[in-house]
């Protein structure tokens, strides 16, 4: 009785078995579409990665050296000299004409403090450094009884030197002149004072030739 029991169970779980694998809905074939997913999915996988971009560098700063750096100079190239025209390329070079040099401007004149120059003045009364010494009488004027008076004028410097001696009114006769011009010119006068100080001047001197006084 137990025997036909599990029998009749073991048929019926065959039988429940059969009738879901009938009613179940066919499962579409495995084998032909699993190897297609994979490059489907290598190639939307390559077309959203962005293509890698080049890494950008950043200089970085470089230590100083505190050692200067030697510079060599350069020599210059000495210019090639330019080969002369021939004679189709000669050109006619007219001279230029130099301008005259300009003459330099004068120094600028230093004003001089302007010294009034003394003025000369007429004295009357002659001084003398030593006594004058009278005019010799002429022997022809004497021989002839010839008398006269000569004026003579002399013009001293500021020394009491003599800068001229002349005859300012002849006597007549020229013996008479010529001896008085030759005894003025051999005296020493001293000079004349004005403000402290000595000036030139000219001198009026009469000399008089008289046979009563020559004797």
């Amino acid at each position: 009785m137990l025997r036909l029991l599990v029998f009749l169970l073991l048929s019926l779980a065959v039988h429940v078995t059969a009738s879901r694998l009938l009613h179940a809905p066919a499962a579409p074939p495995a084998l032909t579409q699993a190897p297609e997913a994979p490059q489907v999915l290598r190639l939307a996988a390559l077309q959203q990665v962005p293509a890698p971009q080049p890494p950008i560098l950043t200089p970085q700063p470089q230590p100083q050296s505190s050692t200067p750096a030697v510079v060599k100079p350069v020599k210059p190239r000495a210019p090639k000299a330019a080969a002369p025209p021939g004679p189709a390329m000669a050109e006619r070079v007219e001279p230029v004409p130099q301008q005259p040099a300009k003459a330099a401007a004068p120094p600028p004149r230093v004003p001089v403090a302007q010294v009034e120059p003394l003025r000369e003045v007429f004295s009357r009364e002659p001084s003398f450094r030593e006594p004058p010494r009278p005019p010799r009488y002429p022997a022809q004027a004497r021989r002839r009884n010839q008398q006269g008076t000569v004026m003579v004028e002399v013009r001293l410097n500021e020394r009491g030197e003599q800068r001229g001696v002349s005859v300012l009114r002849s006597s007549g006769i020229d013996s008479l002149d010529r001896a008085a011009l030759d005894a003025v010119s051999a005296w020493h006068f001293r000079p004349e004072t004005a403000g402290g100080r000595a000036v030139p001047s000219r001198v009026q001197i009469p000399i008089q030739f008289a046979l009563a006084a020559s004797r």
